[in-house]
């Protein structure tokens, strides 16, 4: 077939269709949500989480693109099959949107907080799971691609950042451009949220996840991506992964032993990247590499007694207050009584806290349906990084702020584990 030139008889442009537009937003979506963070804001200037300011200014760009990625899939899917088919091969994620609204309600209406918090946190997750699981399998797969060279890069610039003391990005506390922390920001910008996502990336790595890479290169982005988690310096984060690491290890180990079918693949990777651990580990402490890390695990800033003290947020509430509204003001004042400079180092206590305990209970649940559609969708695997993830959340405020850690999260497993598609009606959810 000869190609005709512009303006011959015949000559045709191939207009994209709503299907790869779609996929194109959702694809901006992922990179801008992994690669813009909180710190990238406020050095370019813009008030995201700081008073004053545009309203529009508190919304992360991710947010945004999510909804507009998600509406160009009901678009490109159609809203009447889309919502049906969501209805009855998803429940979950209707569980999560009437959660939201509930949330919504509470936060805005009776609580006078911030909308934005409940839309970076919460809203975005729901529209990257439909427009991902939307995606074709090839730009699902590219997509995921791209996300390993992201966190492969954020693991660097940690590394970087750690031995030179300089940042890609200032770490911003409130306006103020904090110096004396040594923790890199790199990519992901907090310290303790760089900590949280590879620690994540790691389980998905040692898991299903990590079987598309040859098995050295699979034991090298293990090794290299458990030295950063010191650069990021999040203990409860770094502990936590490497007892799963350990643990699963252990259970391969003794599968083997017990005479049941192992993959030797799987095993040469665990021995490869538990030896170079434990080796360039040593070298690590012996050098001295490890001293700020290790330093933390002595002296916490406060962080400890700030774990104790937060239960005492509540001194003073009536039972009403506690279970429909609690008193803004009051938990404020007791916290400035408390001196929780640090906040409330929970997000299950900051949860009722902010919103009470009926809205917070109800909320859990949609949650909790959220996070199962999530394990339906690409299976068992997605067990340990979710149990990881809230487990990790909850030694810090997490998702009783406003953050996009959820998305990220969201994002990670569906594209790293692959996506099934609704199961009452295979594909329903693709564009058409």
């Amino acid at each position: 077939m000869s190609l005709r030139a512009i303006g011959e008889p015949g000559f045709r442009v191939a207009l994209p269709t709503l299907s790869d537009l779609a996929a194109a937003m959702t694809t901006l979506a992922v990179l801008v949500l992994f690669l813009v963070s909180s710190k990238v804001l406020q050095w370019i200037g813009l008030p995201y989480s700081v008073s004053g300011g545009s309203a529009l200014a508190k919304f992360h760009p991710a947010t945004f693109l999510s909804l507009a990625a998600l509406a160009l899939t009901v678009a490109a899917v159609g809203p009447g099959r889309l919502l049906a088919g969501t209805a009855i091969g998803r429940p979950g994620l209707v569980a999560f949107a009437f959660a939201i609204l509930l949330l919504f309600f509470q936060a805005v209406v009776v609580q006078k907080l911030p909308l934005s918090a409940i839309a970076d946190t919460f809203v975005m997750p729901l529209a990257l799971f439909i427009s991902i699981t939307a995606l074709s399998d090839r730009a699902g797969s590219r997509l995921a691609t791209w996300l390993h060279v992201i966190f492969f890069a954020n693991s660097a610039i940690g590394y970087f950042e750690y031995v030179t003391g300089l940042r890609l990005t200032p770490y911003f506390q409130g306006t103020e451009i904090i110096t004396y922390d040594w923790r890199a920001t790199a990519l992901f910008g907090h310290p303790l949220s760089n900590a949280l996502m590879t620690g994540v990336y790691l389980l998905v790595l040692s898991g299903r996840g990590g079987r598309r890479f040859d098995i050295r290169l699979r034991a090298f982005l293990i090794v290299f991506n458990i030295g950063a988690m010191a650069a990021f310096g999040g203990r409860a984060a770094t502990v936590v992964v490497l007892g799963l690491l350990a643990a699963r290890a252990a259970f391969a180990g003794l599968g083997a032993l017990s005479g049941r079918r192992f993959s030797r693949r799987a095993v040469l990777t665990i021995t490869v990247a538990v030896t170079l651990v434990g080796t360039l580990g040593t070298l690590a402490i012996l050098g001295g590499f490890l001293d700020s890390f290790l330093d933390r695990f002595q002296n916490d800033y406060g962080s400890a007694d700030t774990r104790v003290a937060m239960f005492h947020v509540f001194d003073g509430t009536s039972w009403h207050d506690y279970l429909f509204a609690p008193d803004l003001k009051h938990i404020a004042a007791n916290q400035q009584r408390l001196d929780l400079a640090i906040a409330i180092e929970s997000f299950v206590v900051a949860f009722f806290a902010y919103y009470g305990a009926v809205t917070t209970i109800l909320f859990f649940l949609g949650l909790f349906a959220f996070s199962a559609e999530i394990v339906r969708a690409v299976g068992i695997s997605a067990l340990l990084p979710l149990g990881y993830y809230f487990a990790v959340s909850s030694t810090s405020t997490g998702i009783a702020n406003k953050t996009i850690d959820l998305a990220m999260i969201t994002a990670m497993l569906l594209l790293f584990l692959g996506r099934r598609f609704l199961p009452s009606a295979p594909g329903a959810l693709r564009p058409c």
